[in-house]
This record gives C-alpha cells, sequence and structure tokens, in this order.
C-alpha cells in the first residue's frame, strides 16, 4: 500500500471513531494518542466502564483542528 493510501486510511478511521457515542481514549490508534492528549489537557473528562472517555465535541474539535493547523508532533503513519 502506498503512503498516500495509508495517511488516508488513518484519517478515515479518525473520522469514523467521530462517529461512535463513546469514544475511550484506548479507541484512538497509538500514533495519535500523544497529539490528542496534548490538545485535551485542562478538559473535562469522564470514565465509563473503567476508561477514559473523550466528550464526542471535544474529538470533532480536535478533528477540526488537525484539519486546518495539522498535528503538534510529527506522526508516524507506516504500519
Amino acid at each position: 500500500m502506498n503512503e498516500l493510501a495509508i495517511i488516508s486510511d488513518s484519517f478515515g478511521a479518525l473520522e469514523d471513531l467521530s462517529k461512535k457515542e463513546i469514544i475511550f481514549l484506548d479507541d484512538l490508534p497509538k500514533q495519535f494518542k500523544p497529539d490528542l492528549q496534548n490538545y485535551i489537557v485542562g478538559a473535562t473528562l469522564s470514565i465509563q466502564q473503567g476508561k477514559l472517555v473523550i466528550g464526542n465535541n471535544l474529538y470533532k474539535q480536535w478533528l477540526n483542528k488537525i484539519r486546518t493547523k495539522g498535528f503538534d508532533d510529527e506522526i508516524d503513519f507506516k504500519r
């Protein structure tokens, strides 16, 4: 698979998560976790089923940030 297809699939996976009712931090692919964690510092989060839950609105705001401004850290898209 070429690099552009991998990047496209990765963004598609992030978009698919935004459609879920409950988004657990553990649901996010590990290469994106540091960027999201930096973005949500200071935000109010909850815990369900013993896992950290990211609010859907907050997650969508982060997606909008990466669409418009990119990631804060370098992301390794290799699988």
